[in-house]
């Protein structure tokens, strides 16, 4: 009786061992597949992103995973087979779900590429062919595509030999740089943009319309300047604005006057001071500031100061046709002192 009873007991245990080596080898073939399934998520997307050469993409993604499987995962240990078929799932599911996590990621960085290409273009004077890309994001509800595809449309339209083809340009840009505005309105170079494509709107309407929108073209181009004071363009077109005012003939004052209770004014000493403001925040950067500045000093009979302003305008290094009009401008004022 007491050898059946020993012998029952040495069955019963080595039973139980048996189910705890069990459980042991389940517990270590579960966590065999959660690492193969890591290791193997970072090299397909490893391979697929080696050849964006993206240091930091790949980094943030192998962080994610390891996260991911830490906390999901680490210290959990299996009771039953059925978390081993539970994470084969979980492998099979990881590399879309991780890739999902990482997309937001890769659109930001896909925007910025867009817009550092529109930037190369235009600094080429490409302006048809930085239209053409960026007509291809115009549904996108994105401020800085849209003001620059309004400024690609802009300088289209002076490309073209049909005025009403550059009509139409001109109006298709203003309709871009007005959603650019909607959507965010605390963006400067879409103020800066819609100071030029509203008067050139204007321009369309008559001189009625174009003194009656004069007010809020000068409101844009201002909150410019509030909005990046370190932008010399902005500064620059304040200037002009303020020049042309002052330089309105004779004529066109009465109809203001007359049209308008209190129409636009401004003085070439207000021109002088944004002129000067856009020199200052970015030395030499344009050469029709040079230019104005030596324009605005000849209205003000400083003939010395109009001399050196003049000169540096006509020397100025050609990189556009803009740049050759000013030069010529700048060299007949020389000449006629």
């Amino acid at each position: 009786m007491i050898e059946c009873e020993e012998v029952l007991l040495f069955l019963f245990c080595s039973s139980k061992s048996s189910r705890a080596m069990e459980l042991a080898y389940l517990s270590i073939l579960n966590h065999v597949i959660r690492l193969s399934s890591l290791i193997l998520f970072l090299l397909w997307k490893a391979t697929l992103m080696a050849l964006q050469f993206s240091v930091r993409q790949i980094g943030g993604i192998v962080y994610h995973a390891f996260t991911l499987y830490r906390k999901r995962f680490l210290n959990v240990f299996p009771n039953k087979p059925a978390v081993v078929s539970r994470n084969i799932g979980w492998m099979l599911g990881l590399m879309p779900a991780v890739a999902t996590s990482v997309k937001p990621d890769e659109e930001k960085e896909n925007k910025k590429n867009l817009i550092s290409e529109a930037d190369i273009l235009y600094n080429e004077h490409s302006y048809t062919k930085l239209r053409n890309l960026l007509l291809q994001y115009k549904g996108e509800e994105n401020a800085e595509i849209l003001w620059r595809l309004a400024r690609a449309t802009f300088e289209v339209a002076k490309l073209s030999s049909s005025p009403a083809e550059q009509k139409q340009l001109d109006l298709e840009a203003y309709g871009y740089v007005e959603l650019a505005l909607r959507i965010d309105p605390e963006n400067f170079a879409a103020h800066k943009w819609m100071f030029i494509l509203l008067d050139k709107k204007a321009s369309y309407d008559g001189l009625k319309e174009r003194i009656s929108q004069s007010f809020a073209v000068k409101q844009h181009i201002e909150r410019a300047c509030e909005l990046n004071p370190k932008d010399a363009t902005s500064f620059h077109l304040l200037g002009y604005w303020c020049f042309s005012v002052a330089e309105l003939p004779w004529l066109q004052r009465q109809i203001a006057s007359t049209l308008f209770a209190k129409p636009p004014v401004s003085s070439y000493e207000e021109a002088l001071q944004y002129f000067l403001r856009a020199e200052e925040v970015e030395p030499n950067f344009y050469s029709t500031n040079l230019l104005m500045i030596g324009k605005t000093y000849l209205r003000l009979k400083n003939r010395e100061k109009a001399i050196v302003y003049l000169t540096g305008a006509r020397d100025y290094a050609v990189a556009s046709s803009k740049d050759l009009e000013t030069k010529q401008e700048a060299a007949k004022l020389l000449n006629s002192i």
